[in-house]
């Protein structure tokens, strides 16, 4: 009886050993499946227009795309930022050939085209502004999962900050998600390595 009693322990071990691995293996296919499908959903084409007051259909630019989100009211981090990428490109004259810079604007209410225009001429002359109606804004915003709050005081109020992903998008010629830049990897050094990885 003992002898089959400890042959029934050691099947059980055994069992729980095997399902315990099983769940395992079903979890991290599921999470690394999540993954794939978020990135999946991020970025696509989009419609807006440019700096010098034409309309910019990124399906039209056959070149891997570097996307920065922000707005030209912003009293610090927005044009660091932008000033960072910039410098990217004036070390590095061929870049341009490969990657376009641009940067979106999250607040159309105030950055019109001739706004967008003043500002992104303080950089690095490859990059392109864009911005839009507030539909057309929203509706990038939404694909590239970007959070976005208006500080308002009320609705006359036209000094307000804006929170915002401070987030710079890699998309591919196809307007396909690539890579992901945070602010604290916004170097020179950061962003030719994640270049060179994709170009």
């Amino acid at each position: 009886m003992n002898k089959y009693k400890g042959i029934f322990k050691k099947n059980l071990s055994m069992m729980v050993l095997i399902i315990l691995v099983i769940s395992i293996s079903i979890f991290v296919i599921n999470l690394f499946s999540s993954k794939k499908s978020v990135i999946q959903t991020v970025g696509g084409s989009f419609l807006l227009k440019n700096h010098e007051g034409v309309y910019f259909n990124s399906k039209n630019i056959k070149k891997k795309k570097l996307i920065y989100f922000g707005y030209t009211y912003c009293p610090d981090i927005c044009p660091m930022d932008v000033l960072k990428i910039s410098q990217v490109y004036d070390f590095n004259k061929d870049l341009r050939n490969e990657l376009l810079p641009i940067f979106i604007t999250v607040d159309p209410q105030r950055d019109d085209q001739i706004t967008v225009k003043n500002f992104i001429e303080n950089f690095n002359d490859a990059f392109i502004g864009l911005t839009g109606s507030t539909k057309e804004i929203d509706e990038v915003i939404k694909s590239f999962k970007i959070y976005v709050n208006y500080n308002k005081k009320n609705e006359k109020d036209n000094t307000y900050l804006v929170d915002h992903s401070s987030l710079i998008f890699i998309i591919d010629e196809n307007d396909n998600f690539l890579a992901l830049l945070r602010p604290n990897e916004v170097s020179i050094e950061n962003i030719n390595k994640h270049l060179k990885k994709i170009i």
